[in-house]
């Protein structure tokens, strides 16, 4: 066996589709079947059930994946040592992070990467949303962390975590009067019937444009009608107006937590159904453009938040 070997196996079942595969390795769907069909044979055993829909691997394909992972993460790891012990030069992985959100990102990312592999540095980039993908696809970056999948055959988006948003207001706020604001905490929001809150502002904050979109979504199928909008540049000016009373503000789970203590220790947090804010890792699967460090960064990135579904 050899690394293709792995390579092929793996990539199919992480698309569960013969065909999606065959498009990230840069074959055509004949010879990817061929090649499997050929590996099965060698083997004396069967990787995938292809009678189910999607295809799906079969016990001795699981067990084959889990070495196949082991072996080409401890190549990569020999790999990296080699280049340490005949040189101690740095290897630059560029990662893109959007505004506000960015630096609650690879706060956990950063220490544990560097930890791990000493030689490896991340070079922080913020930026909007459409201008991370830009930067990933016309490969000015390594990676990026997104809030959709990018739909491009070179790229590969991994799902990292959700993001809980709440809703916000002053806990003095006139229309929370009713309720036991004191008391409310991110592990315990106030539950409340939105649609019995009248007579209300709603601030949005367009630098983070999808995550009011959800938020609004969200908001209407809660039958949540502002008497007002208004829009604030920045989210610290939505903080502030919100904790002026001015009116009420989404905000995510890590903005709240860890931004304008503050501010944000006068606001309630305020549960939405269903609202929450996906995270990817977006990064060229082409196996031609990947580096060991790469490899090793997103195998880091994905051991992280495969604990820890919700920040």
């Amino acid at each position: 066996m050899n690394d293709k070997d792995f390579h092929y196996v793996l990539t199919i079942s992480k698309c569960n589709s013969i065909s999606k595969a065959a498009e990230l390795l840069y074959v055509s769907q004949p010879a990817l079947s061929r090649y499997i069909n050929s590996l099965e044979e060698k083997l004396g055993v069967t990787l995938f059930d292809r009678s189910s829909s999607p295809i799906c691997l079969t016990p001795a394909g699981k067990r084959f994946c889990i070495y196949a992972n082991t072996i080409l993460d401890l190549e990569n790891k020999l790999l990296l040592e080699l280049k340490q012990a005949s040189s101690i030069s740095v290897h630059t992985i560029k990662v893109g992070v959007p505004y506000v959100t960015g630096e609650y990102i690879l706060s956990r990312i950063i220490p544990r990467v560097i930890h791990a592999y000493p030689n490896i540095q991340i070079d922080p980039i913020q930026d909007f949303a459409d201008n991370l993908v830009k930067r990933l696809t016309t490969h000015q970056i390594d990676a990026a962390f997104v809030c959709s999948p990018i739909s491009d055959a070179t790229i590969r988006s991994e799902l990292l975590f959700y993001e809980k948003i709440y809703l916000v207001g002053h806990r003095n706020h006139p229309a929370l009067i009713a309720h036991d604001t004191a008391n409310a905490t991110l592990e315990h929001p106030l539950i409340l019937d939105l649609e019995k809150l009248r007579n209300v502002s709603l601030i949005h904050c367009k630098p983070i444009a999808i995550m009011s979109y959800i938020a609004e979504e969200a908001l209407k199928k809660a039958h949540f009608q502002p008497e007002k909008e208004i829009k604030a540049s920045s989210l610290p000016l939505a903080l502030d107006l919100t904790s002026q009373c001015i009116g009420f503000t989404s905000v995510l789970h890590c903005q709240l937590k860890y931004s304008h203590p503050g501010i944000t220790q006068t606001l309630c947090p305020i549960h939405i159904n269903d609202c929450k804010l996906p995270f990817y890792l977006s990064y060229n699967s082409h196996i031609s453009n990947t580096t060991p460090e790469m490899e090793l960064f997103v195998k880091e990135v994905l051991k992280e938040y495969q604990a820890a579904p919700y920040i």
